[in-house]
């Protein structure tokens, strides 16, 4: 937690010569994981740390289906001729931790022309923009990859 912080803070501030400044987030940083290690969140639920590594090898993946879909809403917008058939669909899923559940479901709410409504035990209730929004998400390609996350 405290060299996830420590990268986060370098990454916004940009502060790398400046002794006091970096005195300041470090000790800042300290204070943060102190109180959050007393108050118990510090746990997998709460920082599930051991899906960190292979989130970032996922990450590409997602950032492929973004461009992938966004072009394709540029489309269905700027074409007459492509259909816009909005509708909603329960997709299953079978993803086991709390952490990937999450990740699975954002992943398709960041994807445009699809939005995470509902999530229950076993199933999404998901908004597409059009068929194959739907079926895409049926045939489990992103599930797939999100559940590499899992092993």
């Amino acid at each position: 937690m405290f060299l996830l912080l420590g990268v986060f803070w370098a990454l916004l501030s940009g502060q790398f010569h400046n002794n006091f400044l970096i005195v300041a987030g470090v000790l800042c940083i300290t204070f943060i994981v102190w109180i959050s290690r007393r108050m118990g969140v510090l746990d997998d639920e709460g920082v599930p740390a051991r899906f960190y590594p292979r989130t970032l090898l996922y990450l590409p993946y997602l950032t492929w289906q973004v461009i992938l879909s966004n072009w394709d809403v540029f489309k269905r917008i700027w074409s007459p001729s492509l259909p816009i058939d909005p509708r909603m669909a329960w997709v299953d899923y079978s993803t086991r931790h709390p952490f990937v559940t999450t990740t699975y479901a954002n992943s398709i709410t960041l994807t445009p022309g699809t939005v995470t409504v509902i999530v229950e035990e076993r199933r999404m209730l998901i908004h597409c923009l059009t068929p194959d929004a739907e079926s895409g998400l049926k045939e489990g390609d992103m599930e797939r990859h999100v559940k590499t996350l899992e092993d």
